[in-house]
């Protein structure tokens, strides 16, 4: 408070002389003006402070209508988060002291101060208030999003479930992880980061009830307690439309930025009161791996793979020491003459007691685990290791393509790992590619813009591709933005190329759009000699997919090499 600032009083005191006096003393007080209401009864002092606010009350323990610290106990009742300061003519320790017990902020004794003692209690008192709600608040709801935290969500938890077993309503808990925050972060500061937060907050507020409580519990994580349903069905409209709202793009600090969320969903008292946010976060992790961008609910079985998952995140940080990481290599065919004209490096984990793992298993987990930057430098330098040793075994030279993560997109030493790898490897730099998501790029256009400018730059002769083209929700515009050589059209589209005419379309505008702006176009999941003619004869330039060679391990691939060839017509 500063000292300037005019201070609103109420004085209870039945004594209009001792009143009067006060008065004066305070307005003797140059450094603060002091505006003051005066009550002669405990009574009237309550019906004042019914209608208006007041700072500061300056209480006599002697009324019509109330004596001794049982004056303080009435007016604490009233109005608890108001300082209190006794001007009294007891002169009595004891009672001095019970009624600072009592709630009191500071024990005045009449006739022994002037104005400016008066005046400098009521600031103290104030002051004092207002840090013990400062330090209150602190304690039971987050800094940064003002959202219930974890200390006051675990007690609104206990008084929600305390209440269902009383009316036998459900409780539904909601966990919530916002899905690739991190690359946020990484990409545009945590300054943006936090503003993120503070938006998703306020989403989430407007996504429930008053009488929901939603919550912070760390990091990107929220959780939200639903009372009072009557099916868990409840729990999923509510999912849905924190889905549908968080899709929404966020404005932050001129950036467009796209964010998803997983939830995980438990319900009381199919879960019981000791296992629910366990059982919710467990929940989560399943939307995870389904894809992300969506909901489940809690089943017994979660238990199980959540131990699963963390046994496989065990072995997966030993993977890279142990050296059970290999890449496979695909061939990328020319679709004119069918040689082939490039390879794309693909990550396999070979565990000696799981044998070869799904990469759609565990390559999530790598971003997960915060594993998929030094993994991504391992597979870009294997890679390109690889593609010089097969031109110095005298095969012509492939292109080598390279797919990089959203963690190693953002880390801004993108440019110096690439070159590096490439001085390292001795490998030209027209014979590697790099495959970004579409996704991912249009994420922030701008940024994402100016810096592969900056990689092409540095780099000279890389090429850039978009991968899954055609599955993200950019507009086919923005494409000029970006220094791109080669779009690769999602597998999504080609496998019914043949038979749905929505897919046909969509590959052969794809193709149209890709040549009218000088760029590439390669086809994957081409698995049928169907699939492979309709692109030919619209115009694809290349293709990759089982119909001309699943991915082979580095020996293999060179006896591809070895046979040569054109590979049309020739299913391996």
């Amino acid at each position: 408070m500063t000292q300037d600032a005019s201070v609103r009083v109420l004085l209870v005191e039945d004594n209009p002389g001792d009143a009067r006096l006060v008065e004066i003393l305070l307005s003797e007080v140059g450094t603060t003006s002091f505006e003051i209401t005066h009550a002669e009864r405990l009574s009237e002092a309550l019906e004042h402070l019914s209608r208006s606010e007041y700072d500061v009350i300056l209480l006599d323990l002697s009324l019509p209508d109330s004596s001794g610290v049982e004056t303080v106990d009435q007016m604490r009742a009233a109005v608890h988060h108001m300082p209190v300061v006794v001007l009294s003519g007891q002169d009595d320790e004891d009672t001095a002291l019970r009624a600072i017990q009592g709630g009191a902020e500071d024990y005045l004794l009449k006739g022994h101060g002037d104005g400016g003692l008066i005046a400098r209690s009521i600031r103290y008192s104030i002051e004092r208030k207002r840090s013990e709600e400062r330090l209150a608040y602190m304690a039971q709801y987050d800094h940064l999003t003002g959202l219930t935290n974890r200390a006051l969500f675990q007690d609104r938890l206990e008084q929600a479930l305390a209440r269902a077993k009383r009316s036998g309503a459900l409780v539904a808990l909601m966990f919530l992880d916002l899905d690739r925050f991190k690359a946020v972060n990484d990409t545009l500061g945590h300054g943006t980061g936090d503003l993120l937060l503070k938006k998703v907050a306020e989403r989430l507020e407007g996504s429930v009830r008053e009488t929901d409580t939603v919550a912070r519990i760390g990091g990107d994580e929220f959780s939200i307690i639903l009372e009072g349903l009557t099916e868990a069905e409840d729990a999923a409209l509510v999912a849905r439309k924190i889905i549908d709202k968080l899709v929404q793009p966020f404005v932050l600090d001129g950036h467009e930025v796209f964010v998803t969320t997983s939830i995980g969903i438990a319900v009381y008292p199919s879960s019981n009161g000791d296992s629910l946010l366990t059982d919710a976060d467990s929940a989560m992790y399943c939307a995870k791996e389904q894809g992300r961008n969506t909901y489940r609910f809690h089943t017994p079985e979660m238990n199980a793979q959540v131990r699963e998952r963390l046994n496989m995140e065990s072995k997966l940080r030993r993977a890279l020491d142990q050296e059970e990481f290999l890449l496979y290599y695909q061939p990328q065919v020319d679709l004119t003459t069918g040689m082939i004209v490039g390879t794309e490096a693909l990550l396999r984990w070979q565990h000696p007691e799981l044998g070869l793992v799904s990469p759609g298993k565990f390559i999530p987990m790598l971003e997960d685990i915060g594993m998929m930057v030094r993994v991504g430098e391992w597979v870009l330098q294997t890679a390109c290791r690889q593609s010089k040793a097969w031109q110095r075994d005298g095969f012509p030279p492939l292109r080598m393509a390279v797919n990089i993560s959203a963690r190693q997109f953002s880390r801004r030493d993108l440019i110096d790992t690439v070159v590096g790898v490439l001085t390292e490897t001795g490998l030209d730099p027209n014979y590697l590619e790099l495959e970004i998501t579409e996704s991912l790029l249009m994420e922030d256009i701008k940024a994402n813009s100016r810096l592969l400018d900056e990689l092409k730059t540095s780099v000279e002769g890389l090429r850039v591709s978009i991968d899954d083209f055609g599955t993200g929700y950019s507009s086919l515009s923005y494409l000029k933005t970006f220094p791109i050589d080669l779009l690769k059209i999602d597998q999504s589209f080609i496998r019914d190329i043949t038979t749905n005419s929505d897919d046909a379309a969509i590959t052969t505008t794809i193709i149209v759009l890709a040549h009218n702006l000088r760029l590439k176009v390669i086809a994957e999941g081409v698995e049928t000699e169907e699939q492979m003619t309709y692109l030919r004869e619209k115009g694809c330039d290349e293709a990759q997919g089982f119909y001309f060679s699943r991915p082979l391990p580095a020996d293999e691939f060179t006896k591809l090499l070895v046979r040569g060839g054109s590979l049309l017509g020739v299913s391996c």
